[in-house]
């Protein structure tokens, strides 16, 4: 039997239309995963870097509407500050050891009222000729006053409290004793108009000799150009305890005599002392009232140089001294070896504590010039 071979046509391959092929996730996962991982970490990224950046914005708008929120810091700004030498008030380390400069400004009736006293970190009030009283205020170099005097000229006890300071000494010429002492100081930083005049200016709307001034830039100036330094010296104790207490001397009377007689009033609200001068409120030039932390009262001697009456008065060795502060009066000592800063101590030499501020020293000489501390019982009210 024969087969007869059946002719077979040959089939053309089916052409898929790419658009109907069907979509395999799995393929599409396998061959573009490291693309589609890196582009989520991208966008992760982004939207914690914009979270994170609204939430900081929010938080600072709410700081500065809220200062409780800055508690924090302030208190660790707080605890880095120190006293400073001159006054004990509590400032910037780098603050605390600058130049201090002093001024002597005259208390004669004619001159007041004076200018920038009431801006002082520490006064020195002693009587001179005449039967006159004279000061020297004493500035630490961040105090800004715009006008100190009228500056009047230099006397030798001055001259040997300013240079225990290191202080600079602005002044208008000085007797003959307390020029010599001056020019006996090698180190002294010596700041007179006679020689240095363009630190001082002449005021054309008072009288002479009432009519010098200098200010802080002046003096600043001064130091900078001389290339004064700052040196160490001796600073006092100061007391950091509150106290709701009411003193038993809540006022003391200076008799310097006439014009010059001196009260200091205790306001209790202010825990400060309110200079009283011929029995109204001593103000500066601008107004403000003088006020002082601590009233020292150093009882020392006195004798006549010349036939004008200029004086000398010790101010090394120790005496007898009265410290006021807060409405209390305590008998204390001063005491002061040449050069050094003076000292406020216990009759067994201790260190006294003070009130961080400003402190008056009132220098009395004579006997009728000594201290009227009044009691509570014997004062009348300070609101007047």
């Amino acid at each position: 039997m024969i087969y007869r071979n059946k002719e077979v046509t040959p089939t053309k391959p089916k052409v898929v239309n790419p658009t109907e092929a069907k979509f395999d996730p799995t393929l599409l996962l396998k061959r573009y995963w490291p693309y589609l991982a890196g582009g989520a970490v991208l966008v992760l990224l982004v939207s914690f870097g914009l979270f994170k950046f609204a939430v900081s914005g929010r938080n600072n708008v709410q700081a500065e509407n809220n200062p409780a929120a800055n508690t924090d810091l302030t208190a660790t700004s707080t605890t880095e500050l120190v006293s400073r030498k001159l006054d004990g008030v509590l400032v910037k380390p780098e603050d605390a050891e600058l130049l201090p400069w002093a001024v002597m400004v005259e208390m004669h009736p004619d001159a007041r009222p004076l200018s920038g006293i009431a801006k002082a970190n520490l006064v020195f009030e002693a009587p001179v000729e005449g039967g006159i009283t004279r000061l020297m205020v004493v500035y630490d170099a961040t105090t800004t006053v715009a006008s100190v005097g009228p500056v009047r000229s230099a006397r030798p006890y001055f001259v040997e409290w300013a240079d225990a300071l290191h202080a600079a000494y602005a002044h208008v010429g000085g007797s003959p004793e307390a020029l010599n002492r001056i020019g006996g100081l090698l180190k002294f930083r010596n700041l007179d108009e006679f020689t240095s005049g363009k630190y001082f200016w002449r005021d054309s709307n008072r009288a002479a000799p009432h009519n010098t001034y200098t200010s802080q830039k002046l003096v600043t100036s001064a130091v900078q150009v001389k290339s004064w330094r700052p040196e160490d010296f001796s600073s006092w104790t100061y007391d950091d305890s509150t106290s709701t207490a009411s003193g038993d001397y809540p006022m003391v009377e200076i008799p310097y005599g006439g014009s010059y007689n001196v009260r200091w009033q205790y306001d209790k609200d202010k825990d400060a002392y309110v200079r009283y001068q011929s029995g109204k409120i001593f103000k500066d030039a601008d107004g403000s009232v003088v006020e002082a932390k601590n009233i020292l009262v150093m009882v020392t001697e006195q004798r006549v140089l010349d036939d004008v009456g200029r004086l000398y008065i010790r101010t090394a060795g120790s005496g007898k001294a009265e410290l006021y502060r807060s409405g209390f009066k305590s008998e204390v000592r001063w005491s002061r070896s040449p050069g050094e800063n003076l000292r406020i101590e216990t009759t067994d030499g201790r260190a006294v504590a003070i009130n961080r501020g400003t402190t008056w020293i009132e220098v009395v000489t004579l006997a009728e010039q000594m201290p009227k501390a009044l009691p509570a019982s014997s004062t009348t009210s300070t609101n007047r």
